[in-house]
């Protein structure tokens, strides 16, 4: 028990050797890298809209995350549901699910005012993994928030938890990156009707960057090789270049990427592990690489085991590095906290041009445990 709550005992004392001292001459608030690891200075508001794929003839329910004028109440997991029957379904899987895998509440408040200012908004596309949410890594959209960078969010029509039927397959990756786009599309109309009023226009296209975990990942792959208006990708446990899903060429990618591998990754195993480092080591622009011990596939998301193809990755596991040795994977908070704050510093660093926190990216936040490269 105390070898698991090691990491979260050893977090805070890490990040408070780091701490930096914020500069007030002129009135502002200066964000110093460590800062990103904790929520940022703004409130956080959240908001659904539908996006419309109109090359597929997609109808895209999309979540938005975006700094807000002030906080009010949060929610549970359970508000982001779409009608009264997803609402069932998600509280009947919660009632088997153990607290430390899936997150219940937010620190979002619904539909809360946008922040004014800035006029113009750095934006992330979040990409959720296969058969997952639009809310699958709130905690990471949260963050990235609260930090005055927006986060949009469709859920993958045919390929969420409540809607199936889409492969695993070069053909809908094309599809998947197609509502990337769309949702990007949408966003950077000036007086878009899918959008309330306080975020019509708000959004700045020269500052684009695009996320995703699993499927989602390989889906961010593709995106940054095909659509020049994403400037940086975040990929989570899984390569983007690989044998299963065709589509993406890691020397065609010109932007920079941010790898985030689980090391005891027991669903794409030690193999797709190797296609993560090979990418990341065939990476022709700048990236980084994050490992982190004693990780699952499912670690970083905020619906760890919410149903049983999504267990790997919290509480009791077999290693996938030594295959038949049991042992405890890392707690999720803190797995998230490690996604969140590596994912923060990274799209501080391209799409805020914050030095610091470009320097901080090389930087372990925990020694042991989170081993970083870069390239």
């Amino acid at each position: 028990m105390l070898t698991r709550l090691l990491p979260v005992l050893i977090l805070p004392l890490v990040l408070a050797v780091l701490v930096g001292c914020a500069d007030g001459n002129d009135g502002q608030r200066v964000i110093d890298s460590v800062s990103y690891d904790e929520q940022g200075p703004y409130a956080v508001g959240n908001t659904t809209i539908t996006v419309l794929n109109d090359r597929e003839g997609r109808m895209l329910t999309v979540e938005l995350w975006y700094p807000a004028v002030a906080g009010g109440a949060t929610q549970t997991i359970l508000d982001f549901a779409a009608d009264r029957n997803e609402r069932d379904a998600m509280a009947t899987l919660l009632e088997t699910v153990p607290e430390a895998c899936t997150r219940r509440d937010t620190a979002s408040t619904r539909d809360a005012e946008p922040l004014a200012a800035p006029a113009k908004l750095p934006l992330v596309v979040f990409s959720h993994c296969f058969e997952c949410t639009r809310y699958s890594s709130f905690t990471l959209a949260e963050r990235l928030a609260s930090h005055g960078i927006a986060v949009a969010a469709p859920d993958h029509l045919m390929n969420t938890l409540f809607d199936t039927g889409a492969m695993l397959n070069g053909e809908f990756l094309i599809t998947r990156a197609g509502d990337v786009a769309a949702v990007l599309d949408e966003l950077l109309i000036a007086n878009s009707a899918a959008l309330p009023p306080g975020l019509q226009g708000r959004f700045d296209g020269a500052r684009v960057g695009v996320a995703g975990h699993s499927y989602g990942a390989v889906t961010v792959g593709k995106v940054l090789q095909d659509d020049a208006r994403f400037l940086a990708g975040f990929i989570m446990a899984a390569p983007v270049e690989n044998p299963i899903i065709p589509g993406v060429t890691v020397e065609r990618i010109d932007d920079p990427t941010l790898y985030l591998v689980a090391r005891e990754d027991n669903s794409i195993g030690e193999i797709g592990n190797l296609l993560m480092r090979g990418n990341f080591e065939a990476a022709t622009s700048p990236s980084w690489k994050v490992e982190v011990a004693d990780a699952g596939h499912w670690s970083f998301s905020d619906i760890a085991a919410i149903v049983p193809g999504f267990a790997a990755g919290c509480g009791e596991g077999v290693r996938q590095t030594n295959p038949g040795e049991p042992f405890t994977y890392l707690d999720n908070a803190l797995a998230r906290e490690i996604a969140a704050a590596y994912g923060v510093r990274f799209f501080a660093a391209h799409l805020l041009a914050d030095e610091t926190a470009r320097q901080a990216l090389a930087e372990s936040t925990l020694p042991g445990v989170v081993d970083v490269q870069t390239r």
